[in-house]
This record gives C-alpha cells, sequence and structure tokens, in this order.
C-alpha cells in the first residue's frame, strides 16, 4: 500500500487522471482506509473546482509550493499544527 507522502506527491497527477491505472487502483485503495489522506483529496478537489469555475486568480507557484511541504509536513509530524494566530 502507498504512503501518505507518496499519495500526495501523486495526488495532482491523480487528480487530473494523468497515472498509470495500477497506481490510480493503489491511490483509491490508499484514500478508502486513510482518512487524513482522504480529507486532503477532497479538500484539494474542492479548491480547484472553485477556482477553476471563478477563474478568478491564478495561485502562484511559490504558493503552491509552500501549501504542498505544509501538507507534507504536518502529514509527517506527530505534532499538532500551529496555531497561525500565536
Amino acid at each position: 500500500m502507498l504512503t501518505c507522502e507518496e499519495v500526495i506527491a501523486e495526488l495532482a497527477n491523480f487528480l487530473d487522471q494523468e497515472i498509470s491505472p495500477d497506481d490510480f487502483r493503489q491511490l483509491q485503495i490508499h484514500l478508502s482506509h486513510c482518512s487524513t489522506c482522504r480529507v486532503i483529496y477532497d479538500s484539494t478537489r474542492k479548491t480547484l473546482r472553485i477556482v477553476t469555475e471563478s477563474r478568478s486568480f491564478e495561485l502562484p507557484e511559490d504558493v503552491s509550493s509552500r501549501m504542498m511541504a505544509s501538507i507534507i509536513s504536518r502529514i509527517t509530524s506527530d505534532a499538532p499544527p500551529k496555531d497561525p494566530t500565536s
């Protein structure tokens, strides 16, 4: 079974359906067992749909990279996420 890190690394390809049938099946299996990755997948899919439908802005590459790094860090860390207001 794929790890959470592998799923996150392939998430864009999964959403674009640009992966092999075997990888697609493995990602589906992982998402069916991992609530954390399922929430990330659902949130990412919904965000992309909102942005695509609104066509109001384009996400800068550096923002996308920082978001992905933050998601991976939170998945691999045992510590709870930092409170952005503190």
